[in-house]
């Protein structure tokens, strides 16, 4: 009884082109490795650049309430429990958002924060809506790349 050549080929076919993906599929699990290698042990230039800090200006606006209730630690607490609800506490320690300034009598403040989370401090600040029993409106009024200069814009506020 004759063997039928063409299921023999079909299924030549189907392992070649198995062992092709695969192979590509090594290939680019290699490469990629290379690469965080490569960027990890290699030279200066081929490092990624090294995450720099920002600073925003904020002001705390009451709704409710009276501001002179809101405390530094309240504020503090505020930050952190929003930036871990939105971020988790990975998202937290690559963040470190710190309040480096905080005026309570005025409601001002400056936080500090790495440049790639800008936009995520922007919304973590949006998200604070009760500190120290007090409803509140944290309005971010600008980003700078220097303490002094923060500092200066917080004051003037």
């Amino acid at each position: 009884m004759p063997l039928d050549p063409l299921p023999l080929a079909v299924a030549a076919l189907a392992a070649s082109l198995l062992s092709a993906y695969l192979g590509i599929v090594a290939w680019r699990r290699t490469r990629r490795a290379v690469i965080v290698l490569r960027t990890l042990l290699g030279d200066r230039a081929s490092r990624p650049a090294r995450p720099r800090k920002r600073y925003m200006v904020f002001e705390i606006v009451a709704i409710s309430g009276d501001l002179a209730r809101v405390r530094r630690a309240d504020v503090e607490e505020a930050v952190k429990r929003s930036c871990q609800l939105l971020f988790g506490a990975l998202g937290y320690g690559a963040a470190r958002p710190t309040l480096v300034y905080y005026d309570e009598s005025r409601g001002v403040g400056v936080l500090s924060f790495r440049h790639t989370w800008r936009n995520h401090v922007f919304l973590l600040l949006s998200l604070i809506r009760e500190i120290g029993g007090v409803k509140v409106v944290a309005v971010p009024t600008s980003t700078t790349g220097t303490r002094r200069k923060a500092m200066r814009i917080a004051e003037k506020l």
